[in-house]
């Protein structure tokens, strides 16, 4: 984790006054409860620890003169102000910024979210509670009601959480400070779990600060091959099998018409999203939280083009819908929403998948990210599971140690078998 271990190993009499300061800045940096206890952070000020400048914002707005982002769609301040406005219940926005020398080195998005786990985990916010474990389940979800700091973005499945500016030999350093700045923050807003989502490998600095990497469902992602032009491309390189399912199920939804809508419109059914949307996320085993009643027009005011929202109607009746944001080459599957009998009855859900699909090859884009749930259908168009891992600390040392055992014992696992719907070439 340090940028040069050797100096550790060094004698007094070989190490420079420099260097021995430097080991004991970073060895201060490593024991950040202690830190924690002794700095606070007013919301917009410039404050001055181990070496950085930092500011702590409660808004894009307030240090939109020193955020960099870069190319990443989700890094840039339309995107994090369209967020902000979205009216997303029990979520408020936070920015970390470091400075050397008066220079933007790093930004950190963070999110608080308050978590009632009763109301998070499905069986138990439908009162299906049907055996002993069950009721042990809801004893500790009873005690369940946490404010988490977030390192990263509930809206999306994916590292996009974070930009650095400085050479590679100095980001652990820079990390490590961050770490410590972040602990003190969760103890200026009385956190009890610090999570960072959504890491592709281990994070070395992060275990080393006293975070679990817990392994949660996977990323599923879909590769797009650069001879892929249109869909007939996509379904010619399936196997018959899959590409039989794949036209039964375009055909079961032949009567319904996928339309995208523009602002105005999503104004117009903007209450009827929201419902179809929650009559999903209502079904899911396990959520932390659902879109905000503003979010859709929040995106496509912001992102304009970049936010499609694709509308699923009978005639006139609307079916369900789903969204995609369109950050460079790569296609983001968003949130949706359906009405059951009208899946049941045109597949509408597998349907959007190979919509979005068709969508990614119109825009050229390489990749898709169709997140975390839902696993064998994804799979069954074509995407893969990569493993992702994502950091949790209690801020109670104590129960820091039972993190691990606890978030299991609430984990719900999808049981999925990983589909191969291509032809080898």
């Amino acid at each position: 984790m340090l940028d040069n271990q050797n100096h550790l190993n060094q004698s007094p009499l070989t190490t420079s006054a420099v260097e021995e300061s430097r080991r004991c800045s970073i060895h201060s940096l490593l024991s950040p409860f202690r830190f924690a206890k002794k700095v606070s952070f007013p919301i917009g000020k410039k404050i001055a620890v181990e070496g950085y400048e930092w500011i702590y914002a409660n808004r894009i707005d307030q240090i939109r003169e020193y955020w960099e982002g870069d190319d990443n769609l989700f890094l840039q301040s339309k995107y994090l102000k369209a967020l902000e406005d979205s009216k997303t219940e029990g979520l408020g926005f936070r920015y970390l910024l470091a400075l050397k020398e008066g220079k933007a080195i790093a930004g950190i998005t963070l999110q608080l979210l308050n978590v009632d786990a009763e109301h998070s985990i499905r069986f138990l916010r439908m009162g299906e509670i049907k055996g002993f474990w069950d009721q042990i389940k809801l004893l500790i979800a009873r005690w369940g009601k946490y404010n988490f700091l977030i390192w990263g973005n509930m809206f999306l499945t994916g590292k996009y959480n974070q930009w650095w500016d400085v050479p590679e030999n100095e980001l652990p350093t820079l990390k490590a400070a961050t770490l410590a700045v972040m602990t003190s923050l969760a103890h200026q807003e009385k956190i009890q779990i610090m999570m960072g989502r959504d890491w592709l490998e281990h994070e070395t600095a992060m275990e080393k600060a006293g975070f679990h990497a817990i392994n949660f469902q996977p990323s599923m992602i879909m590769e797009l091959p650069s001879h892929w032009k249109t869909m007939d491309d996509y379904l010619n390189a399936m196997s018959s099998k899959y590409r039989v399912r794949a036209r039964r199920a375009l055909k079961k939804a032949s009567g319904v018409i996928f339309r995208e809508l523009d602002l105005r419109q999503i104004e117009l059914f903007n209450e009827d999203l929201i419902a179809l949307h929650y009559a999903v996320v209502d079904q899911a085993d396990f959520n932390m939280m659902w879109a905000g009643k503003d979010y859709f027009i929040q995106l496509k005011q912001q992102l304009g083009a970049d936010f499609c929202l694709t509308a699923c109607f009978e005639k006139d009746r609307l079916l369900g819908f789903f969204t995609t944001i369109r950050n460079g080459k790569e296609l983001e599957a968003n949130f949706l929403g359906f009405d059951a009998q009208a899946n049941r009855e045109h597949q509408l859900y597998l349907c959007m998948l190979y919509k979005m699909i068709e969508q990614a090859l119109e825009n050229h884009c390489k990749k898709i990210s169709f997140a975390r749930t839902a696993l064998e259908i994804k799979s069954s168009v074509g995407a893969v599971a990569h493993k992702t891992y994502i950091y949790m600390k209690h801020t109670n040392p104590f129960l820091n140690r039972l993190l691990p055992a606890t978030v299991r014992f609430g984990d719900p696992k999808e049981e999925w078998t990983p589909r191969h719907p291509f032809r080898e070439e």
